[in-house]
């Protein structure tokens, strides 16, 4: 039995102007969001507007600022990407945030970093040059003493294969920087190897760990069409990077277990015909180096480990070409299917890991990124799936992006309000809040 839950939602900010990226500050008192005010329709390398900052509990605007020139790339193209997206400092204090320079006419990435103090409202930039240096994702680090940025600094050839086709370009070659919270003392985390310098070299994913100021990132290494090799990295300050793990299947995502021990990542095999047996899942304890597979030519993809400890959340192949997504408890070998049926993306655990959201959505001839979503929420005990999107709202794949606050009792995402009086031309931002009832319900 579960106890039942009861979902308020609000519209908290209209859709006068396209809402995208919204997220609440680590304690909870302000939202922020970016309004678009300039959408890049051509390239899709990015959008302007401006970051706008709201008290959570009025709903005032704090700030609203970047002058039309703050860059965002909300586009869903798969995980890993590349994404120009905001980030909180732990205290909830300062949001750094791209861009765009003033009066920039030509294509391509041209944008800084800068910093939002929400206190005093000053916004510093970072000193790096944007000729030089290119910032592109990063992450602050759990005591906000530090910044880890994927950055594209090196000018290098490179050369590509296709076929009878040669091309030669001189291309950006990606780095790891980490640097204090305002680009001070920036150090490279990457060093690439000479001999490979031929090859097509990708960062891929990278994150903090939970329990300290060390990281572990993925790069890959692309000869020709076919051949690829997957590394991971675990880097502490002060001693460099070591190497945990190498693979000639492509890796492209890792989660940390909440005590920073372990890791947990799936590699894939495109060797293999059947989209049910390409897929590793592998965990690896940091202190050891010790690989572990979890499962062997599976259906299972994507591990997520529970903030809590209350198990691994998994995507899936479901039936007749669905997605789905699995559960494996503590102790157990086999996940169990939670949600079986239909096509289901991009789950995300509450910050309690009593629960976690995901997007239901139904595939169709357009692009993926515009399919009519549906965020779910589903209480781990059991229970039926929960709907936070209000009847008279729809909201679309690219821009739902739901987001827990730090008590995992409230959520944040973006839909349009498509009521008969509410006349909005674009998506708002909307806040859901979960309460409970007395009342069970079966499991």
């Amino acid at each position: 039995m579960t106890q039942k839950w009861t979902i308020e939602t609000e519209e908290i900010l209209p859709g006068k102007v396209e809402v995208v990226v919204p997220s609440y500050s680590p304690d909870g008192k302000k939202i922020a969001c970016v309004r678009l005010t300039d959408p890049d329709t051509i390239h899709e390398t990015r959008d302007l507007g401006c970051l706008t900052v709201i008290d959570a509990g009025s709903r005032e605007i704090l700030h609203d600022v970047g002058n039309n020139l703050v860059a965002v790339n909300y586009r869903e193209r798969g995980r890993g990407a590349n994404e120009l997206v905001f980030a909180w400092s732990p205290d909830g204090r300062y949001v750094t945030f791209h861009q765009d320079r003033k009066n920039w006419e030509h294509f391509g990435a041209r944008w800084s970093l800068m910093r939002l103090d929400t206190h005093t409202g000053e916004v510093a930039p970072f000193p790096f040059d944007p000729e030089a240096i290119r910032p592109q994702s990063f992450l602050v680090s759990p005591s906000g003493r530090h910044l880890a940025i994927h950055t594209r600094q090196r000018w290098k050839p490179y050369t590509r294969k296709i076929l009878w086709k040669t091309t030669r370009h001189i291309v950006l070659g990606d780095q790891l920087t980490v640097c204090g919270p305002l680009g001070e003392d920036p150090v490279n985390v990457i060093d690439w190897p000479a001999a490979r310098h031929s090859h097509e070299e990708v960062l891929g994913d990278f994150h903090w760990s939970p329990a300290g100021e060390s990281l572990v990132y993925i790069v890959r290494f692309r000869e020709g069409r076919f051949r690829e090799e997957s590394l991971l990295y675990h880097w502490e300050p002060g001693k460099g990077s070591r190497e945990l793990y190498k693979s000639p299947e492509h890796i492209d995502h890792f989660s940390f277990s909440p005590d920073g021990r372990e890791i947990w990542f799936h590699s894939r095999d495109h060797r293999i015909e059947s989209p049910s047996r390409r897929n590793t899942v592998v965990r690896i304890d940091l202190a050891t180096g010790e690989a572990t597979p979890v499962l062997v030519h599976r259906e299972f993809f994507y591990p997520l480990v529970s903030p809590r400890g209350s198990g691994v959340l998994m995507e899936m192949q479901a039936e007749a070409g669905g997605r789905g997504l699995a559960l494996l408890r503590p102790g157990e070998e086999t996940p169990v299917p939670v949600v079986k049926s239909g096509y289901n993306l991009y789950p995300s655990w509450s910050p309690s890991g009593e629960s976690f959201l995901y997007l239901r959505t139904r595939p169709d001839s357009k692009p993926f990124w515009t399919w009519p979503t549906e965020p779910v929420l589903q209480n781990v005990a059991g229970g039926s799936p929960n709907k936070i999107l209000p009847v008279d709202a729809a909201a679309r794949l690219v821009n739902c992006r739901p987001s827990f606050s730090a008590t995992g009792r409230e959520i944040l995402f973006v839909a349009k309000d498509e009521a008969e009086e509410a006349n909005a031309r674009f998506a708002g931002l909307w806040r859901s809040r979960i309460l409970e009832e007395e009342g069970t319900e079966g499991a």
